[in-house]
């Protein structure tokens, strides 16, 4: 929409019709946008900030289209505080989808451990000298999901300074692309420090919404709970009931279509989110947010959702299932039922159709990414990348929303599950605020709402327009401050 918009303090304080284009004036500032358009300002509700951060830091393998493209890549690397540190590697799009053994990663690595993540982040690669520092042995360079807890736990933790340019340069990325506000999820305690420093300093150009890492009850044996502030709150807990369906271990109610030997992994029993949620609520957690990503997992965590809710005192609490990638037709209704919300990441369809094909057989392929048929069946739908597994870009987001169409493919995949522009657009708005309980003031154009804003120079609802990616970004504002101009 064209607007002229008046803040004060970091609100709006008066909305008046501009037939031009996009005026925003504050106490000190006057910003015109001749012919573009002002929306409530983007968020994104499922990222890893420092993930991001660090990505922009490390060895990209995102592109890589062989094992030996890895390997030569991973042996030019510089180390980061003494470690080769690489991400995005994905053997579907290889020819030879053989990964690289220990003795290939020995030889180009040699004594500087290695930690290689998949594109998933539920597996990564890593070498003998790696596995020497977390004292752990293997035949394999692989490991996956938990198996990789000794890894992380040996991998040096990066300093203050360190982390605060991670920080800045993700945030830098968000604005470029639109975005005011994330929720930043499994969020390790000791981040929260520096994020908060940021903020008090103003070195913070957007929102976050942290959830903290809980798989472990981190929160408890550390003592954290919410508090909250105008650009960091700590809000939610994050917790794993599963992992991906890349690496086989998202969790299924028959075995994978492409591996008979496997259902995938249950890395948390619903008794045990059960207690965990409980413990939450308690504690006064306005939200939990639990990754699920197979058909069995969707199922365990609506199970411990609902035991919950039927308890009664947990009526205001937000309960989020992340990713949802696989619901079984007879789950989509009780995720309603029950109000649970589903924060989706439309790109991820659109990386992972013909991988999800061979996984999973014809029908299952039915009841994945299923957008339509949740908001059909009352499901509250919020929106976000995942970044940095995809792109931070929401442009790309919403036209998977809309175009559902993979990289490859001449036509929509299961397009009866594609949703207009309008609901695209409030997935990314309105709906991904709803998600932290942050509607009441964010996420449409209204006087006393917070002055965030995205400004592009198309007009994001017209249908007869593809717009899918944020070059289309003007300009990005949020409590009344300019964020980024292109």
């Amino acid at each position: 929409m064209f607007a002229e918009i008046h803040v004060e303090r970091g609100r709006i304080r008066a909305i008046l019709p501009c037939l031009t284009g996009t005026i925003i004036r504050t106490e000190t500032d006057t910003f015109t946008y001749p012919g573009c358009h002002v929306y409530p300002g983007i968020v994104d509700n499922h990222v890893h900030l420092v993930g991001l951060g660090e990505h922009l830091s490390m060895v990209s393998l995102h592109d890589a289209c062989s094992r030996d493209e890895v390997l030569t890549r991973l042996r030019s690397a510089e180390p980061i505080d003494g470690w080769v540190r690489a991400v995005g590697w994905n053997e579907t799009l290889w020819d030879d989808q053989r990964l690289p053994t220990l003795d290939e990663l020995d030889a180009v690595t040699g004594d500087v451990p290695l930690y290689a993540s998949r594109i998933d982040t539920h597996s990564a690669l890593v070498n003998s000298a790696a596995m020497r520092h977390a004292r752990v042995q293997s035949s394999t360079a692989l490991f996956i999901d938990e198996d990789l807890e000794p890894i992380f736990a040996a991998l040096p933790a990066p300093s203050e300074e360190t982390l605060r340019r991670m920080i800045e340069r993700a945030c830098a990325e968000c604005v470029r692309h639109g975005i005011t506000e994330v929720h930043d999820m499994n969020v390790a305690v000791e981040w929260l420090e520096v994020m908060r420093k940021m903020a008090e300093s103003g070195r913070l150009p957007i929102r976050i919404q942290s959830f903290v890492a809980a798989h472990h009850r981190q929160w408890q044996q550390l003592g954290q709970l919410p508090s909250g502030g105008e650009l960091l709150r700590v809000c939610g807990i994050k917790m794993f009931a599963d992992g991906a369906l890349g690496s086989r271990s998202a969790l299924l109610r028959s075995p994978y279509a492409d591996d008979a030997s496997t259902c995938g992994r249950e890395l948390l029993s619903v008794e045990e989110m059960t207690e965990h949620i409980d413990d939450a609520v308690m504690a006064g957690w306005p939200a939990i947010a639990i990754h699920a990503i197979g058909d069995a997992a969707v199922r365990n965590v609506i199970d411990a959702y609902a035991a919950v809710r039927g308890r009664g005192n947990a009526d205001d609490v937000i309960f989020r299932i992340e990713h949802a990638q696989h619901v079984h037709p007879d789950d989509v209704k009780r995720m309603a039922d029950f109000t649970i919300v589903a924060c989706v990441q439309p790109t991820h369809c659109i990386s992972d159709a013909s991988m999800a094909e061979q996984r999973l057989d014809g029908e299952r392929c039915q009841w994945s990414y299923r957008w339509r048929s949740l908001l059909d069946a009352g499901v509250h739908v919020g929106a976000g990348s995942d970044f940095p597994i995809e792109s931070p870009d929401p442009f790309a987001g919403m036209n998977a929303f809309i175009r559902r169409t993979p990289r490859g493919y001449a036509a929509p995949w299961n397009a009866h599950e594609c949703i207009t522009h309008e609901e695209a657009l409030k997935a990314f708005t309105i709906d991904a605020h709803a998600t932290s309980g942050m509607e009441y003031r964010r996420g449409i154009l209204n006087v006393g709402y917070d002055a965030d804003f995205t400004i592009t120079d198309v007009d994001l609802l017209d249908a007869s327009k593809v717009v899918s990616s944020s070059d289309c970004v003007v300009a990005t504002i949020v409590g009344g401050i300019r964020r980024f101009e292109r």
